[in-house]
């Protein structure tokens, strides 16, 4: 038996006539008899009889509607959904960034869901390597690291590769700057990351092909923090461009001409492949990063 059957028999069902039911589906009458004899014999089953030029069901009929409504009624939800899984309007994403790129998602999941409206964004935030133990277990469908991850049970790629930014309290000297230089880091109060976070290692690298040691007078492990600590005056820091522009408003963000790249790569489990909603996510994302 087929979805058709089963709606012809519903429909037949609650009009009393084979006219009736074949205008409530808009279907031909002949299209609609066919239907209902092809049900009843693959169910072995009389389902309605004549009477009077009529068609009155059987007790076997009412016995059956109520699966045949529950049926249909599921198969109908199952289309909408369908329709909607196509449209990418629905489905659940799972997703674990580290702390940079998470201080700008929000803003761009929200713009994201007004597009998808039926969709469920979970957002999740751990460092690289927790994000990628969970994509690699398959507690989240994607992860976002600083690093390549070589674990044979994911796909790592990189996802974006962009210029690290100069952040500055506002008001300071070097705001008005089209650039910032690395000789303009010369004797300035600086904060850096941590020593094991490549950036940090770039910058230093930089500074000292140009004879210029770091003034460092705070250290830390997340890009935000070393947000908060330029904002209240504490020095200036080269951090990536994700977490900088979610703090635009309260620091100054200028280029650094020396080339520090910060990457993205995008991590999933090797058993799966993504659902076109993770895949439209993934790609406005990437337009979104390499764009900041």
């Amino acid at each position: 038996m087929n979805y058709r059957q089963l709606e012809a028999f519903r429909a037949l069902m609650e009009t009393g006539t084979v006219t009736a039911a074949s205008q409530l589906l808009s279907i031909s009458q002949p299209s609609l008899s066919t239907h209902i004899a092809n049900l009843e014999h693959e169910l072995q089953l009389s389902l309605f009889h004549r009477r009077g030029g009529r068609l009155v069901p059987t007790a076997e009929s009412q016995l059956l509607l109520a699966e045949v409504d529950h049926v249909v009624k599921g198969m109908a939800r199952l289309r909408r959904l369908a329709t909607d899984v196509r449209s990418l309007q629905s489905g659940r994403v799972s997703i674990a960034a580290y702390p940079a790129v998470a201080a700008m998602l929000p803003g761009f999941a929200v713009e994201f869901a007004a597009r998808h409206d039926r969709a469920l964004l979970d957002l999740q935030v751990h460092d690289s390597l927790r994000n990628a133990e969970l994509a690699a277990t398959r507690q989240v469908d994607v992860a976002f690291t600083a690093m390549p991850i070589g674990d044979s049970a994911v796909v790592c790629e990189l996802l974006s590769r962009v210029s690290s930014v100069c952040i500055l309290p506002k008001g300071h000297r070097l705001a008005s700057a089209d650039i910032v230089t690395p000789q303009d880091l010369r004797d300035e109060p600086f904060i850096a990351l941590g020593r094991e976070d490549g950036s940090r290692q770039a910058v230093e690298r930089v500074l000292g092909q140009h004879g210029i040691d770091l003034d460092v007078r705070f250290e830390t492990t997340r890009s935000e923090t070393a947000c908060g600590l330029v904002a209240a005056g504490g020095g200036i820091a080269i951090i990536d461009p994700f977490c900088a522009s979610a703090w635009a408003d309260r620091i100054d963000v200028r280029p650094f001409e020396a080339n520090v790249p910060s990457d993205v790569y995008i991590v999933r489990s090797r058993q799966e492949e993504p659902s076109l909603l993770l895949q439209a996510f993934v790609e406005d994302l990437r337009v979104r990063l390499t764009s900041t």
